[in-house]
């Protein structure tokens, strides 16, 4: 089942090792986000209602979306799926 979304991907490696990461970004691009939507950033304040918050933990990747941007910075996120790479 693809992954829907509306707003920005936000994927946070959390690994320098590049063969980590392309195999990340085509495991997305097989679970239907646009390879052009991926954006790697560590920033969470950059993050949107709406937007996906996308980790890796191994062997995963845990994919949250956001729901709500309080006032103060706070950003909570629900865990939405879980893909193995």
């Amino acid at each position: 089942m693809p992954i829907e979304y509306g707003g920005k991907i936000y994927f946070s490696p959390n690994s320098s090792d590049n063969v980590i990461v392309d195999k990340s970004k085509r495991r997305l691009v097989e679970e239907g986000i646009k390879p052009e939507d991926i954006e790697i950033s560590y920033n969470v304040q950059e993050l949107e209602v709406g937007d996906l918050f996308i980790n890796y933990d191994p062997p995963n990747l845990v994919i949250r979306r956001v729901y709500e941007k309080k006032s103060n910075g706070m950003i909570k996120m629900k865990s939405c799926a879980l893909i193995t790479i």
